[in-house]
C-alpha cells in the first residue's frame, strides 16, 4: 500500500494558500470600497470663504454707492473683468436695478448707472470679447437677455430669445414648453453662453452672439432650491442656487459643458454670510461669491425689516 504522507502535505499547502488568499483578499476588498465611499463625499464640498472688506468691516457697495435702504438696496447678479465688478441693486418696488461698477482692489465706487430695465437682473455677465454686460431679466421679461455698455452703463439694446428647431438635441416637449430663461452665462474660454432653462433647469448652448444652438442636460442638478444666477468658465458650468423651505444652505452645483456633474460646494446659512447665495463670479482665476440677509419676519415691504445687507466673499475652493 502506497503512502497518503505527500497527499497530506499537499492538502495542508492548498488550505494554507486559500487561508492566505483570504486575509489578502478581505482588506483589499474593505479599501476599495472605502475608496469608492471617500470618492462619492469629494463629490461635495463646504465653501472655504474669506470676507472682502474695507477698513474695518465688511464691504458695503450699497452705501458706498449711495444708495438707501428700501430702494435700490438688494444684491441680484454680477459679474468682474480686469479688475472691476459689476453688482447689481435691485429695488423690489419698482422691478429693476441699477450697476455699481467697483474697483476691486480699492473697493473704490467708479460708477453708479440710472435705473435700468433688466427687471429682477438675476444674472449678470460680462462678454470680454464684445466688451458688453449682459443681464437675464427674469421673473418679467423672462425671454429677454439685455446688453448694457460697461463703461457708460447704459442699455445699449436687448434681444429676446426664441428656440426654434434648429437648437440640436432640443426636445419637442421642452420647446413647447419654452418660458424663458432664469440665468445666461457668458463663457470666455469657448466664447459661448449657457442659459439655464425656467421649465426644467437644463441649459441652452448659445453661440457669442447668443444664438441658441444646442440643449444640454445638466446631470446631479440640484432643483430642489431657489434659482440663482450662473457663472462659467473653461469646460464648467457653475449653477448657483439657494436655500428654499427648510433646506437652510445654499449650493453651487458644477458641471462640464456636456453637462457631467463634477462637483458640488454647499455653502452655510445666516447672518455671515448670508440667508441667499445670489451669485458667484470670477476674474481671472479668482472666485467671488455675493450674499444678501434679510431680517424680514412676514413681508418683503420696509416695515417689517430690521436689516438688509449686501456681502462679497473670496471663494478659495471652486472647481476649475
Amino acid at each position: 500500500m502506497k503512502s497518503r504522507k505527500p497527499y497530506r502535505i499537499l492538502a495542508l499547502l492548498i488550505a494554507f494558500a486559500v487561508c492566505i488568499t483570504s486575509v489578502l483578499v478581505l482588506p483589499l476588498n474593505d479599501v476599495s470600497a472605502a475608496s469608492i465611499k471617500k470618492s462619492k463625499k469629494q463629490k461635495q464640498r463646504t465653501a472655504s470663504l474669506t470676507l472682502v472688506t474695507k477698513g474695518s468691516g465688511a464691504f458695503d457697495y450699497r452705501s458706498a454707492a449711495g444708495e438707501k435702504l428700501y430702494g435700490y438696496d438688494t444684491l441680484q447678479g454680477a459679474c468682474a473683468n480686469a479688475g472691476y465688478a459689476y453688482l447689481t441693486l435691485y429695488n423690489r418696488n419698482v422691478e429693476n436695478c441699477k450697476i455699481v461698477k467697483v474697483n476691486l482692489s480699492t473697493r473704490e465706487v467708479i460708477k453708479v448707472s440710472s435705473p435700468l430695465p433688466v427687471y429682477h437682473a438675476n444674472c449678470l455677465t460680462f462678454n470680454t470679447r464684445r466688451n458688453l454686460l449682459v443681464a437675464t431679466c427674469c421673473r418679467v421679461k423672462d425671454k429677454r437677455a439685455v446688453f448694457i455698455d460697461p463703461n457708460r452703463l447704459t442699455v445699449t439694446s436687448y434681444k429676446d430669445i426664441q428656440l426654434t428647431r434648429k437648437v440640436k438635441k432640443l426636445p419637442k416637449s421642452v420647446r413647447r414648453k419654452y418660458k424663458g430663461f432664469t440665468a445666461i452665462a457668458y463663457n470666455a474660454q469657448k466664447d459661448c453662453y449657457v442659459g439655464r432653462l425656467r421649465s426644467n433647469n437644463n441649459v441652452i448652448i448659445f453661440d457669442g452672439n447668443l444664438n441658441p444652438k444646442k440643449y444640454v442636460k445638466l446631470k446631479g442638478k440640484q432643483t430642489s432650491l431657489l434659482n440663482q444666477s450662473m457663472d462659467s468658465a473653461g469646460n464648467y458650468i457653475y449653477d448657483v442656487r439657494s436655500f428654499k423651505g427648510k433646506k437652510k444652505y445654499s449650493m453651487v452645483t458644477v458641471h462640464t459643458m456636456s453637462g457631467k456633474l463634477v462637483g458640488k460646494v454647499k455653502f452655510p446659512y445666516g447672518p455671515a454670510p448670508g440667508n441667499e447665495l445670489q451669485c458667484i463670479f470670477h476674474d481671472g482665476n479668482q472666485f467671488y461669491a455675493g450674499f444678501y440677509y434679510s431680517t424680514s419676519q412676514i413681508h418683503d415691504f420696509a416695515s417689517y425689516h430690521v436689516k438688509r445687507t449686501n456681502t462679497l466673499y473670496y471663494l478659495n475652493n471652486m472647481y476649475r
